[in-house]
């Protein structure tokens, strides 16, 4: 029996800010960084997404398209807070990040940010997931990982991968080459079309499921927003980076000492 229509969800994008929110919310942040390291902050970052992935209520939909409707119509919880819209295949894309304003205000009003939100963001990268370009990335990815495990279509969960986000400063990441080829053949585009979900969008990310793979892929839930020309395009910074590699082992003191 086809689930009742839930109604649209207000997204994150179409709240009123509040700058003492906004600045206050990153100075938190950088009280932690300096009381408890780095490693407190992603911690701590990484649990207050998931805790707001799991506090959110559970949905299961009948069919895939059922699914993807009510993601475009704003009625599901994956429409709540970043308001995610189809893009093309079983790519899904976050038109604006609900954090780039609060990053914008606290710069215009306090300056720089401090090197904890470059630090975290690379421990990140290097110990959980190389898929964050900023600090708040990591609550993100942490809530949608969270967040996708509360819904199901027919019963069967839904699976989620990141592709690439963009940075407040416009800077690109994506996911370390040796996952790109598998994760696009499983989104069903191509390298250039995430590159241009990108440049439209703060975020692209990856749902699917095992089992329906290739029934997604010929989904007829439109897409919202049009790809337009896929020609390859310039003028934009990427970054592609893999996970840092352990430091080569010292010169063991045995060693030395024979050779003295």
């Amino acid at each position: 029996m086809p689930q009742e229509i839930a109604p649209r969800r207000i997204a994150a994008q179409e709240l009123p800010t509040n700058p003492f929110v906004d600045v206050g919310m990153i100075l938190f942040l950088e009280d932690i960084a300096e009381k408890q390291g780095v490693d407190g902050l992603m911690t701590y970052m990484i649990n207050q997404g998931r805790a707001l992935g799991e506090a959110m209520p559970a949905e299961d939909y009948a069919t895939w398209d059922e699914f993807v409707n009510a993601i475009n119509e704003g009625r599901s919880i994956l429409s709540a807070l970043e308001g995610l819209q189809l893009f093309a295949g079983s790519v899904f894309v976050t038109p604006t990040n609900p954090f780039h304003e609060a990053y914008a205000t606290y710069i215009r009003l306090m300056g720089e940010l401090l090197p904890a939100h470059r630090e975290v963001a690379e421990l990140y990268n290097g110990r959980v997931m190389n898929a964050a370009v900023e600090s708040m990335a990591i609550i993100h990815q942490a809530y949608r990982a969270a967040l996708v495990k509360r819904v199901t279509v027919t019963g069967q969960p839904i699976n989620y991968a990141e592709l690439g986000v963009k940075g407040y400063d416009g800077s690109i990441k994506l996911v370390p080459e040796g996952w790109q080829e598998v994760l696009l053949e499983k989104a069903s585009i191509s390298a250039t079309q995430l590159l241009t979900a990108l440049r439209q969008n703060s975020n692209a990310s990856l749902l699917y499921q095992v089992s329906a793979q290739a029934s997604q892929s010929t989904s007829r839930a439109a897409a919202p927003r049009v790809l337009g020309a896929l020609e390859e395009e310039e003028g934009f910074a990427v970054e592609a980076f893999a996970a840092p590699q352990p430091a080569a082992p010292p010169v063991e003191k045995e060693k030395e000492q024979k050779a003295a």
